[in-house]
């Protein structure tokens, strides 16, 4: 039977999760683009993850996955609100 080199298996590592709060259409538009405070703030997370890496694992790369959640509005009872007509 032959022997399986568990040596060369990668390690899994929980995931990291960062939340960035509340960012308006206009800053998520930019880091898409490639651009933005926020992509700075995504790069700084990275670094300060691979700054807590073991030295042998600090040389491999890092995949950012960043996620959008936009919150649906809550309905109201009544289709109409006699509030609606001051918009």
């Amino acid at each position: 039977m032959a022997q399986q080199d568990t040596s060369a298996t990668p390690q899994s590592h929980a995931p990291i999760v960062v939340d960035l709060g509340k960012k308006t259409k206009k800053s998520i538009r930019r880091m898409k683009e490639g651009s933005g405070k926020m992509l700075a703030q995504v790069e700084q997370v990275l670094e300060e993850v691979r700054a807590q890496l073991p030295p042998a694992d600090r040389q491999k790369a890092l995949v950012p996955v960043v996620m959008f959640v936009e919150r649906k509005h809550k309905k109201t009872k009544f289709p109409f609100s006699p509030l609606s007509m001051l918009r």
